[in-house]
């Protein structure tokens, strides 16, 4: 188990970014990473509370997505040194935060040393059916959500009640549900076969308006409670709610039109991952969900070609 380096993970990262993004993306990207030291040390300044409960938020949303990300066995397997690689990922993901947490500098030293530690824990594996009754919540043509039930209950659901219990703090329960958010994207990677398609809807414009619209209103039931409440508690930050709330429903949109517009029957879409994860790291900044959104308009067009050939065609 050796700690040498050789950036391969990150590399990979890089090209997987440069194919679902327009040069315009990338740089709007750059621009929000950019952003966000600044508007971290703003909210700090305000009240150095802040700062654990951002550090705590940003270390939990590390932790489950090194839980259940799906390449996970990929990089154990086949990355010559896979805990150095994953270390220096984790690092990444947390610097723009460390370096806005400079004035509580012990914080965000904290933050970066736990991050390298994550790439040890072990990570959970569904063995067994869980969370039947709220399966059962869910219709039948959403099976992605079914699926998502089952892959990441207890885990999920302790988060949605801690950010729902906590909603009275600042930063925190968002960031667990931006987590949560996150979570639920993953799941739209697995394609169902051809024959469970063409049963589902009768046609691809059919389809992609169930998907969506379903999609919407599930994301709309899970984080409208923690919203209210964090507006109850936070008042002056009722905008940011808003823009937050309606970034996390537009990226699961996005993910669902994603998941279509590279559609390939009994496949999983694994290099969907990271243009989802960075989709979403436009959410959590207010208004730059416009970026994912404007990624929506073009994934839908994609989709329908995409869905129009496996309807109509004959795909072997």
């Amino acid at each position: 188990m050796g700690l040498s380096f050789q950036g391969l993970l990150i590399h990979l990262r890089w090209v997987q970014l440069r194919r679902a993004f327009p040069i315009y993306g990338l740089v709007l990207l750059g621009l929000a990473v950019c952003t966000v030291p600044w508007l971290v040390h703003r909210i700090v300044t305000i009240d150095q509370e802040y700062a654990y409960y951002i550090a705590g938020g940003v270390l939990l949303s590390i932790v489950g997505w090194h839980q259940r990300r799906p390449d996970l066995d990929f990089v154990r397997k086949h990355l010559p040194f896979p805990h150095a690689e994953l270390m220096f990922e984790y690092a990444l993901l947390s610097l723009p935060v460390v370096l806005g947490l400079w004035s509580m500098w012990m914080v965000g030293l904290v933050l970066i040393a736990t991050s390298l530690i994550i790439p040890w824990m072990p990570a959970a594996r569904v063995s067994r059916p869980h969370a039947m009754w709220l399966r059962a919540l869910i219709p039948a043509h959403l099976f992605e959500w079914k699926s998502a039930v089952q892959r990441t209950h207890p885990f999920t659901l302790l988060l949605w009640v801690v950010a729902l219990a906590l909603c009275w703090l600042p930063i925190l329960p968002l960031f667990l549900l931006w987590l949560i958010v996150v979570q639920l994207c993953g799941m739209q990677e697995d394609c169902e076969p051809r024959s469970m398609l063409l049963v589902t809807t009768p046609d691809a414009k059919a389809l992609l308006r169930t998907k969506t619209s379903g999609a919407v209103e599930l994301t709309t039931l899970l984080v409208l409670p923690v919203l209210i409440g964090a507006t109850i508690f936070q008042p002056q930050w009722w905008w940011i709610h808003l823009l937050f709330g309606l970034g996390q429903v537009v990226v699961v949109a996005f993910a669902v039109l994603l998941k279509y517009s590279n559609y390939v029957p009994n496949e999983r879409l694994t290099g969907n991952g990271a243009v989802i994860t960075t989709a979403a790291m436009f959410s959590v900044l207010p208004g730059l969900f416009v970026v994912p959104l404007i990624m929506l308009l073009t994934e839908r067009r994609k989709a329908l070609a995409n869905l129009q050939y496996h309807f109509h065609g004959h795909p072997h």
